[in-house]
């Protein structure tokens, strides 16, 4: 059965106000509670040294008849003296706040709630709990106010709400919206875990764009294969044709992936992609001429090697004897076929892959930077030709298919912002 733990300051007029002759806040929102069928499992009241014994007083009230609550359940908290000494500062209030919040906490289950009281003790005591729900620190609360019953208006409720979901909304959502325009889909998770905003479909779309990002293309698959009938289509078509492998699609997501790392300044990782997108689309080039397969592991590169030897009666084996590189002889018939034997392949090719090899070749430079962060440990903090590099990559694959203006991952962010902002205003 759920319960509620009600947590408060204690105020001058704590648990009885002589300018009214009625019960303080602390009694009042207490037996409201009570009144409304909540189960109040614990009390727990933080006092300035100027209000012990008022705190002490209220303890008892609460113990007495109607409310009944056994003496256990009533946990009286004296706060720092810094707070005792300046109880006007905000920031001492929200730390005890704090502090009677983690001693509320070894006593809730999931279905518990907390009750802040925010009629109680001096303003930035009453304000400090709206700030910890607003933080998010209590996602599982309310705020609530009690009136002073000489202001009170006709047909107003002497006991109220005062959550401040909507501004604590507004605080995730923009936190949020801010990690998805930097593709940062793990980070987002992570945000909505303890926010109002968070729905399946949001989560499906979130965990599509991490595995999306990390090339897990199954998993980003079954994330939102239960929601087909909610997302635009593209997003399957999309996902299905990278699960197949198909190599162009593949190329493409390089390129788009590339850009997301050039927004967001992850230079280091956007030269991994560019070496990546270079050597797959050389490796696909040559694999498409040749008829045959590339070598992927160490034990079959000796065939690939008697391949080339017999390819085109002995042509292509002559060039590649006769290939230089930086004024030596290119070495053939050893180990994997690297970039530069693959565009040398090419090169035996002239008249068909000119265009293209003028376009690849571009990219070398940019390559070996990559070889030298990976492999010399050397840093990349600027790149100030990342829009050329991305033109080129744009160029190469048009050489081959037609090139979308809207980059996937951004239609997937409006998609997800699209969502987050219904859920902001529902």
């Amino acid at each position: 059965m759920a319960s509620s733990i009600v947590l408060s300051f204690v105020g001058q007029q704590d648990p009885y106000s002589e300018n009214t002759n009625q019960e303080g806040s602390i009694a009042t929102l207490i037996r409201h509670l009570l009144d409304q069928k909540y189960s109040i499992r614990r009390v727990i009241l933080l006092h300035t040294q100027d209000v012990a014994q008022k705190a002490s007083d209220t303890k008892h009230w609460l113990q007495d008849k109607p409310f009944n609550l056994s003496e256990d359940s009533i946990e009286l908290v004296p706060v720092g003296a810094e707070l005792s000494n300046d109880p006007v500062s905000l920031l001492l209030a929200v730390q005890e706040a704090r502090k009677g919040l983690e001693k509320a906490i070894p006593f809730l289950s999931k279905q518990d709630r907390l009750e802040f009281n925010a009629s109680s003790g001096t303003p930035v005591m009453k304000t400090s709990w709206s700030l910890l729900q607003a933080a998010g620190n209590a996602p599982h609360s309310s705020v609530w106010q009690v009136r002073n019953p000489r202001e009170m208006k006709e047909g107003q409720p002497r006991v109220f709400q005062t959550n401040v979901d909507t501004l604590k909304n507004e605080f995730d959502f923009k936190v949020v919206k801010r990690q998805i325009e930097d593709y940062n889909y793990s980070g987002a998770l992570v945000t909505l875990k303890d926010s109002n905003l968070s729905t399946n479909l949001i989560i499906a779309l979130l965990e599509y764009g991490q595995y999306r990002l990390a090339f897990d293309f199954d998993r980003a698959f079954n994330s939102i294969q239960p929601f087909a009938s909610y997302i635009e289509p593209e997003f399957i078509s999309e996902i299905d044709r990278l699960r197949q492998k198909d190599r162009i699609s593949l190329f493409m997501e390089i390129y788009f992936k590339a850009i997301t790392k050039l927004k967001n300044q992850q230079y280091a990782d956007f030269l991994v992609d560019l070496f990546r997108f270079q050597e797959g689309f050389l490796r696909f080039l040559v694999k498409n001429k040749l008829g045959f397969a590339l070598p992927e592991k160490t034990g079959e590169t000796q065939f690939f090697w008697h391949n080339i030897r017999l390819f085109d009666r002995g042509n292509l084996e002559k060039h590649l004897n006769g290939y230089k590189v930086n004024g030596e002889n290119l070495k053939f018939g050893q180990g994997f076929p690297s970039r530069i034997v693959l565009m040398a392949i090419l090169e035996c090719y002239q008249q068909e892959f000119d265009n293209l090899l003028k376009i690849l070749g571009k990219l070398n430079y940019y390559c070996e930077q990559r070889n030298r962060c990976v492999h010399s440990f050397e840093g990349v903090s600027e790149l100030e030709d990342g829009g050329k590099i991305v033109k080129v990559l744009r160029d190469v694959l048009q050489q081959k298919t037609a090139v979308p203006d809207n980059n996937p991952f951004n239609v997937l962010n409006k998609k997800i912002c699209d969502l987050l902002t219904e859920c902001k205003h529902s």
